[in-house]
């Protein structure tokens, strides 16, 4: 019989120890209701055991004479279907300063378990605000405050933040917050998650006679700029549940009160210099796990990397690690951080990042990630790297883009300069209302005279001079005939000083026996037309530019290396196709953003880029249609007409005065219908003309042109609106520490790194 209950009991006692072991490893895990107290505030430290059971509470740390530390009470959670047993501590700072709580620790079957130190900051009670909630006739005083870790943090740093609220009990109200609703928090330069808070209460206050419950608004800040900085004063308007004594009990009843808080200056560090090139703003503690999904792969195809970053700091505002690949073996895509779900309002947590990448050679290992961070409790910069993991891939590499008879189909260059861009006027533009003023003198007759004559007279000769042009041209590839035709049209169009270079080099090689054919370089050609440009009469030199064809140098099939080729064309040979050719090249590279840029830059010279863009992404410009006709013209045309109606008013108005005469009776019926043609057409059309961004003139616009995600606030904490809008229109409205407020067509509004905006007009 004892054998058989010995087997039952040490059944029982494996069966326990399995089910502690398949639970998980014991620990214990010490949190504060608040981490910021005044002295004198009793604040509760709660101790969860979890994963082994308890007997007895946990072993007391000894505390410094600065906190007092009291039991309070046991309770049991559930947590995930788990049963674990809470301690709860009452802690009261007595001195104000940084005071650590020691670890507690517990003895259990196998092992001793510690939990970790806890830091407590304690201020002086006259940091808070003293303001008072005026209920009929009485006044219930509150107390108000906000406090931070740190008053001179470094720039990028993250750091928690809490604003509290002490609400008395004393009667006749006895209040207590049912929803303390949000702060409404001024914020200098400052971004911060919302202050929000719980209704329970997250300790007690013995000050001034009063008992106050203290609840606290959390949050997380950072700084976006160095130097003082502000936040604060703020305002809420909670909803209290006040209790106030009748006769045979208590009523209750809820009223919507008007909560002060003041302000804290800070000071905010720069970051000191020195920093690695592969530091992109992360400041904290942190660390770096990554992972590949899948281990093998075709040469060719793409594999995923997942990335965590795990830490304290400014955990969503850095743009994750770098991929070490100096000899580019890999073709890498956007780095992506997946959303956290909620608002953070720690600066501890774990962000995921993921990339695609695709090998363009076969290598055996994927190469190490890389993260670079500021330390600001060491004050130096940290750098972590991944271990390489090794990858089978197989297959044959592609050949290079373009070659073959697949080849980048550039443009041939036209010879037009390209249309000059500025991002402004350097004189407004109603500066012509100049003109109507001088107009009263009755001149504009005469100017419509005077231009009417000049078509007349600058048709023939523009005609004679470029067929001549033309004839010398049909001539170029022979270098006598060349000299001889270019002697021949600057006799009779009469070149006197200038030309004598082209009259000696006919001389020197015309009039030689047996002289063997020679072709004309390029060079020589074109400076010797040039010369003869200046011979074309005004009127037809803006004509004559446009015969001045090009041939098309032989670009490199590589789109890499021809798009150095068309840059260094831009500088020599100015042309409005290199633009189209620079966009074939980026869209070959997979640069989406710079090839949209480029090709804009096209369209704006009045070219057809509807090719380049097709498959490209990033948010177009829709083409205006159907009633939208207006838009044809910018808007800013349409509303000089109207300015100019206006003029012709005046002028109407002024001749009325005038004696009877020529001059009056042929100002009046002029003004008349200009004054009202321009003022109805023109103010009519502007208040019609479409207001989307896709009637704007492209010089005007810009275009992102590197991958951004569109955010809601300027910081990279900011909500994720856009994933990735390389390539798209958009229209800059302001600009502020680095960040770009722009609007896209259809409406859609944001903010994006200023880098990652280029401005059409540059």
């Amino acid at each position: 019989m004892s054998s058989k209950f010995s087997f039952i009991v040490l059944g029982l006692i494996m069966g326990l120890q399995s089910i502690i072991l398949a639970q998980g490893s014991p620990e214990i895990v010490a949190s504060l209701n608040s981490r910021f107290t005044v002295v004198g505030e009793q604040s509760l430290l709660t101790l969860e055991v979890r994963n082994t059971p308890v007997i007895d509470w946990p072993d007391t740390p000894r505390m410094s004479a600065a906190v007092s530390l009291t039991r309070q009470g046991k309770t049991n959670n559930v947590r995930n279907g788990k049963i674990e047993e809470v301690f709860e501590y009452l802690v009261t700072g007595l001195k104000p300063g940084s005071h650590t709580i020691p670890a507690f620790q517990l003895k259990t079957r196998t092992k001793i378990i510690r939990s970790k130190p806890i830091v407590l900051r304690v201020f002086p009670v006259s940091e808070l605000v003293t303001k008072g909630i005026t209920i009929g006739n009485t006044v219930t005083p509150y107390l108000s405050g906000i406090f931070l870790e740190k008053e001179r943090p470094y720039l990028g740093e993250t750091q928690i933040a809490e604003a509290k609220l002490y609400l008395s009990r004393a009667p006749p109200h006895l209040m207590r917050l049912a929803d303390g609703q949000v702060i409404k928090m001024e914020k200098d330069g400052i971004a911060a998650w919302r202050f929000t808070t719980e209704p329970r209460h997250t300790g007690v206050l013995q000050y001034d006679g009063h008992t106050f419950a203290v609840y606290s608004y959390r949050s997380s800040i950072n700084a976006l700029r160095e130097g003082d900085l502000t936040i604060g004063p703020g305002v809420a308007e909670p909803i209290l549940q006040r209790r106030m004594p009748v006769r045979g009990g208590f009523s209750s009843s809820r009223y919507m009160a008007k909560i002060e808080f003041p302000s804290r200056d800070i000071e905010v560090r720069p970051l000191p210099s020195g920093a690695p090139g592969e530091f992109q703003g992360a400041v904290g503690n942190f660390s770096l796990e990554v992972s590949s999904v899948g281990r093998e792969l075709k040469i060719g195809d793409t594999l995923t990397v997942e990335a965590e970053i795990s830490g304290t700091g400014n955990i969503d505002q850095f743009p994750g690690p770098l991929l070490v690949d100096p000899e580019k073996n890999w073709k890498q895509f956007e780095m992506i951080a997946k959303p956290p779900g909620s608002e953070r309002r720690t600066s501890s947590g774990t962000v995921e990042f993921s990339q695609v990448i695709r090998p363009v050679k076969k290598v055996p290992a994927l190469p190490p990630y890389r993260f670079v961070f500021f330390d600001p409790v060491l004050e130096k910069y940290q750098t972590l790297e991944s271990p390489p993991q090794p990858i089978s891939i197989t297959g044959d590499a592609p050949a290079l883009a373009g070659s073959g008879s697949g080849g980048l189909e550039f443009l041939t260059p036209s010879g037009i300069l390209p249309k000059t861009f500025s991002k402004g006027r350097r004189l407004p533009i109603w500066i012509w209302q100049i003109g109507p003023a001088l107009l009263l003198m009755g001149i504009l007759a005469l100017i419509f005279k005077n231009r009417a004559a000049g078509r007349q007279m600058k048709s023939a000769p523009a005609r004679a001079f470029l067929k001549e042009l033309e004839k010398i041209r049909a001539e170029s590839e022979d270098r006598v005939s060349f000299y001889r035709e270019a002697a021949r049209f600057v006799t009779e169009w009469h070149g006197r000083e200038g030309f004598e270079e082209i009259y000696e080099t006919r001389d020197e090689i015309c009039f030689l026996q047996d002289k063997a054919p020679e072709a004309v370089e390029p060079a020589e050609r074109n400076r010797v037309l040039n010369l003869l440009k200046t011979l074309s009469p005004l009127t037809v030199i803006g004509l004559f530019l446009t015969f001045q064809i090009s041939p098309l140098r032989a670009l490199d099939q590589d789109p890499a290396n021809a798009r150095v080729e068309i840059l260094a064309l831009m500088e020599s040979e100015p042309s409005p196709e290199h633009f189209y050719n620079l966009a074939l090249c980026e869209k070959a590279l997979e640069n989406p953003g710079q090839a949209a840029l480029w090709a804009y830059r096209f369209e704006a010279q009045g070219g057809d880029a509807d090719e380049i863009f097709k498959g490209l992404s990033g948010i177009r410009a829709r083409k205006p249609g159907g009633t939208e006709w207006v838009s044809v013209l910018p808007r800013s045309l349409y509303l000089q007409v109207g300015f100019f109606g206006c003029w012709a008013l005046v002028i109407l108005l002024v001749s009325l005065r005038l004696p009877p005469g020529k001059l009056r009776n042929r100002l009046l019926p002029a003004c008349g219908i200009l004054a009202g043609i321009g003022i109805s057409l023109g103010f009519t059309l502007s208040h019609l003309y479409p207001g989307e961004i896709s009637f704007s003139p492209l010089p005007s616009l810009s275009v992102v042109s590197k991958s951004s995600p569109l955010r809601s606030q300027a910081f990279e904490g900011g909500t994720v609106m856009r994933d990735d809008l390389a390539g798209s229109l958009c229209r800059v409205t302001a600009e502020r520490a680095g960040w770009s407020h722009l609007i896209l067509p259809g409406g859609l509004s944001g903010w994006v790194s200023s880098e990652a905006v280029t401005a059409i007009s540059e």
